[in-house]
This record gives structure tokens, sequence and C-alpha cells, in this order.
């Protein structure tokens, strides 16, 4: 990678759920020899479900920055980046940075951790307060310009303290500027499913895709399907043309797939196999294309496995 360009940088909402600790092992294959910069984020609504158990919050706030004090969010980040040690992307001898915001209304405000190793390379650990947490979330997302944001998606019944609702996450899915990958029980190994409709749009997210495949080693299978036999050669053009555009940018393409029958289906059913399905958001008004706002989601509410939206 060039030196010259900015650090890549990937957020991971955590809380506490298996599937976004599924979305931080990707992560780390994503930021492999430390190319990118990790940003764990915790958000805590406001001044909800925090107790000081008769601590002074000064003390509370020392004890929870050093990783003593059980407060909403401090052990599901703890986890995270006892994670990160595990698995060899952090080590000992990084300098640390504690930084605290206060925040009106709330007794411990908004803090985190911020660790650097000798090459410059961070992990930040964040425990944000915010109205809701898909407000907190998207702020710092505008904030933090990341490459790309991953987020778990439990099941209503995976449902608990802190846990990010099914509806937080779409809502953050459509209101992201940039791409956000929905984590659920997220393989590793089996490959990039991106699959691209007929617009200029589709295109540029294949190649944005393969840009982010490519930094974990994850080869890219290309797809798309055409509603009924006129639209068959079609389908099989624009297939051809993101090849080629992927191609262009440096990357290589494993395959191509195009098939005929209800795009939502199709998708999902083909999907199945690879660690993750990548669709466009291209919606744009008048032009009837599976991959407009209603069927693009209905993609992400009922497939089994990952998803990434791209924009």
């Amino acid at each position: 990678m060039d030196k010259n360009e900015p650090q890549f940088q990937v957020l991971v909402c955590i809380d506490g759920s298996e599937a976004s600790y599924s979305g931080l092992r990707y992560a780390v294959r994503m930021g492999g020899n430390h190319t990118a910069d990790l940003t764990l984020l915790f958000v805590r609504p406001l001044d909800k479900e925090l107790s000081s158990g008769g601590l002074q919050m000064d003390v509370a706030r020392e004890n929870m920055l050093s990783w003593g004090h059980e407060l909403p969010g401090m052990r599901a980040l703890k986890r995270g980046r006892d994670m990160l040690v595990e698995m060899g992307f952090m080590e000992d001898g990084w300098k640390e940075q504690v930084v605290h915001t206060d925040v009106r209304g709330d007794k411990l405000g908004d803090n985190a951790i911020v660790y650097t190793n000798e090459d410059g390379a961070k992990i930040s650990l964040k425990m944000m307060v915010s109205p809701s947490v898909e407000r907190g979330i998207l702020d710092e997302i505008e904030i933090g310009e990341y490459g790309v944001t991953i987020i778990g998606m439990c099941s209503e019944r995976d449902m608990g303290p802190g846990k990010i609702r099914p509806a937080t996450t779409m809502a953050v899915v459509s209101q992201s500027p940039g791409p956000v990958l929905v984590a659920r029980e997220l393989e590793q190994d089996h490959g990039h499913f991106m699959c691209v409709d007929f617009t200029e749009k589709a295109i540029e997210a294949a190649v944005i895709d393969a840009q982010i495949a490519a930094r974990c080693h994850c080869p890219i299978y290309l797809f798309s399907v055409a509603e009924n036999e006129a639209e068959l050669e079609m389908a099989q053009g624009v297939v051809t043309r993101a090849k080629l555009a992927i191609e262009m940018a440096g990357f290589q393409v494993v395959s191509e797939t195009v098939t005929v029958g209800d795009p939502v289906t199709q998708i999902i059913e083909q999907g199945r196999k690879y660690s993750l399905i990548v669709l466009a958001d291209t919606s744009v008004k008048g032009l009837r294309r599976f991959f407009q706002t209603s069927v693009a989601y209905e993609v992400l509410e009922r497939a089994e496995n990952s998803v990434m939206i791209v924009r």
C-alpha cells in the first residue's frame, strides 16, 4: 500500500453479542499487518441504566478506564480488547491514552482509550453517550470517515441489555454514507458474493468491494439476475463490465454467474455458501431494478448469512 495514503479506518460496533465479535474477527482480517486502524464502539443511551453504586463518579470513571469497575459497555469492550490480544493484533508495549469528554445530563460522559504502537497504528475503544444508539453510531461514522462500518444483526430472541436491536441496525445501514457490513455468523474464508445490476453505481460499488475484499484476501464472485429471458443478455453484459472495472483497478474475479428469476430469492439462495453477500444501494427514482432500496433491504432482512451494502 502507498504509505502516503491515509490509514484505512474500520468501525466495529460492539454490543456484547456473538455477531459483533464475529464482525471484530473480520475487521482484524481486513486490517492485517496493521494496514487499518480499528475503532470498537459501544453506544449507551443518555443516562440510561447507569448506577454509580454509591461511588463518587470521578472514582467510578478512574476504575472504568483501568478496566476495573463494571459499568455499561465496559465488559463488552474489554472482551473485544482481550480478543485483539489473543489474535495477536494487539501486543504489549502499545502506548495508552485516555480521552474523556463531559456530556451534559450524563454522569460519565464519553470515554475512550486509544492504543498506539511504535509504527503509528491505532486501536480505539470508545464508550459513547447519545440520545439513541442509532444516532451515536451515525455520528461516529460521520466524524471518523470510516472505510467500512461493521455492525451485528441479532435476532429478537437474542435481545438483552445493551444489544443493538435489528431496527437500529437497519437504520444505520439506510443512513450511513459509506459501506456497512451486517455481521451474523460471519464465515471468513468463503469469499464475497458481489451482486451487480444495470446501473453505473453498481459497477462503482463492485470496485469498492474489490478493494475491501483484497484487504482480507477474500475471492470475489460476480453475480447478476435477469428477471426474464429478454434481460439475460443485458445481465451478462453488466457482469462483464464489472469484471473489467475490477481488473482495471488491479484485482481479480474468480467467477461470474448470471441467472433468471426473482432477484431477492436468487440472491439469497445463491449467496448462502459465501462469507458475504454484497449489494450496491443503487436506488434511483423511476428505475425499476432489483437494488432499489426496498429489495436490497429485503435481502438484508431475509438472508441467513452476512450482508454488506455499498454506496
